[in-house]
């Protein structure tokens, strides 16, 4: 029987090394999981590594940011050596014994800018030579910080600018994930497109300083009208893009209904102005079998909807008939 194990990455570097017995090893946020990490984006039972003496696979335990493995997002899959997964902002390994810290930064290095590598690679070199455990710990410090920094940037760099919502770019990306996730695990996902009702209006005759500031408030109240599972980007212009995992079509009607709501009822008191939003609502797979068609559904529902007179959320069903 092959020995295997379960590497954990932090900043370029191993903090633990788990050998896989045959059985199922449970990793998440929960004391009694086999392998705990505690972070805010991990589920309580996250994911389950099983091994039966041959092969090593790794199971998504319904787990609410998912599992990947390789950048695509997985619900069981057996793993191969030097597959690196993803869960939460932890990176784990399998490894036969002999990974080295060089082998893990090539497998990071389409993440990581130069000087980050560099940085990296000192970093594990002096701790490993070096034996003073007070020296030791302040270069672990050291280390979660850049960990902190790459992950701040991450986020700067998929981040829209204005509103703080996910940029066009990683809508593109996370989109095409979850349809997939949806299509392998034959479930359901929806999109709502939103645009904010004559926008153009406001800053012609307000402004574009009063326009920018419309905009951010629209978009902090559609964030705080989703689920924390649910991905929020601006789309572009005035338009917001909203993806639900795993829903249908009439609860994503009554998510879009519950946007239009909040944004007619909080504008006045937060802009000093009524605005109001039309949303278009297509899910897969009863309004389209690709990504393409749903994303273009549910713009054909906003077009519905701004036609049928604003202010109003409009599924893909209601605009063919």
């Amino acid at each position: 029987m092959k020995g295997y194990y379960l590497l954990l990455l932090d900043g370029g570097a191993i903090v633990k090394r788990v050998p896989l017995e045959k059985g199922k090893l449970v990793i998440g946020r929960s004391d009694d999981a086999d392998v705990v990490i505690s972070s805010k984006d991990v589920s309580r039972r996250h994911a389950a590594i099983s091994y039966d003496g041959t092969a090593v696979c790794i199971e998504d335990l319904d787990s609410t940011n998912g599992t990947f493995v390789n950048g695509t997002r997985i619900t069981k899959t057996e793993l191969g050596m030097k597959d690196e997964i993803r869960i939460g902002d932890i990176t784990l390994l399998l490894d036969d014994g002999t990974c080295r810290i060089e082998g893990i930064d090539k497998t990071e290095i389409g993440r990581k800018g130069d000087e980050t590598i560099m940085l990296e690679g000192k970093l594990s070199s002096l701790r490993e030579k070096l034996g003073d455990k007070g020296l030791e710990d302040e270069f672990k410090n050291l280390e979660e910080l850049v960990m902190k920094s790459r992950k701040r940037l991450a986020n700067i760099a998929n981040a829209d600018k204005l509103t703080g919502l996910y940029n066009r770019q990683y809508f593109d990306k996370i989109a095409t994930q979850e349809f997939e996730h949806a299509k392998k695990v034959d479930s359901t996902i929806s999109i709502l497109f939103i645009d904010v009702d004559f926008f153009k209006h406001v800053n012609d005759t307000c402004g574009h300083k009063k326009g920018d500031e419309a905009l951010k408030v629209i978009a902090r109240l559609v964030l705080l009208s989703c689920r924390k599972s649910d991905i929020v980007a601006r789309y572009g212009g005035e338009e917001i893009v909203v993806i639900l995992p795993d829903t249908l079509s009439q609860d994503a009607l009554q998510v879009g209904m519950e946007i239009n709501r909040i944004v007619a009822a909080q504008t006045p008191r937060l802009l000093g102005m009524k605005l109001t939003v039309s949303i278009g609502v297509a899910t897969f797979p009863n309004d389209g079998k690709t990504l393409r068609e749903i994303i273009e559904h549910a713009d054909d529902a906003l077009y519905h909807a701004k036609r049928g007179g604003r202010d109003r959320v409009c599924t893909y069903d209601e605009a063919r008939r």
